[in-house]
């Protein structure tokens, strides 16, 4: 099957949910996946799902073609809000990855988001937590496999910070004050502690 080719999209502005944007997560894969589901409404969403639809309209029909039959469709990576009562909101989340780390031509490649501010300046030293709102560049990747059939995936390649609500290790929401008792002792990290970070493809 022929390669496609690259698309680049920009997601409207929306809020992040679960984001795993300065490092990747690991739970499912041990190779690591940079990812987030982006919360969007509104005529702006409405437009960037249209467009995420006619692009896989698009290459459905291309791929029955070159296979010679009707193939499957899969999903958009794109699901409706549903509220505590189970009624729709209005809302869609629509959801980016991009591989932390994959083999390629016999070598491993690494990879990870660029982070920018909201203007546009990079940033590194922020963990960017749910409720942060977010522009998603991305690239629209067409697929096909005999079992899911053909669809789309969104690479999560530019994350522009709009507002940022930092990741607060599992403090964040809670109420605390300050007490007297017990103060732990700051330990200064190295270079050996923190390690190298990841610095285009798949």
């Amino acid at each position: 099957m022929r390669k496609s080719k690259k698309i680049k999209m920009t997601s409207p502005k929306g809020i992040a949910v679960y984001p795993h944007l300065s490092e990747p997560n690991r739970r499912f894969d041990s190779n690591g996946v940079y990812e987030v589901k982006l919360k969007l409404e509104g005529d702006e969403a409405t437009a960037f799902v249209d467009r995420l639809k006619n692009i896989l309209d698009d290459h459905h029909t291309t791929v029955s073609k070159e296979m010679k039959k009707k193939v499957k469709r899969a999903d958009l990576p794109v699901t409706e809000v549903i509220d505590d009562e189970g009624h729709e909101t209005g809302e869609v989340e629509v959801k980016f990855k991009l591989k932390a780390q994959f083999d390629y031509e016999g070598k491993t490649v690494t990879q990870r988001p660029v982070l920018l501010d909201a203007k546009k300046n990079p940033i590194t030293d922020v963990n960017v937590g749910s409720g942060s709102t977010l522009r998603i560049g991305c690239e629209v990747f067409p697929y096909y496999t005999a079992t899911v059939g053909a669809g789309l995936s969104l690479r999560c390649k530019v994350v522009q910070v709009i507002d940022l609500v930092e990741y607060g290790g599992g403090t964040a929401g809670y109420d605390f004050d300050d007490e007297d008792g017990f103060e732990a002792v700051a330990t200064a990290m190295t270079d050996e502690d923190t390690g190298d970070g990841v610095e285009d493809l798949l």
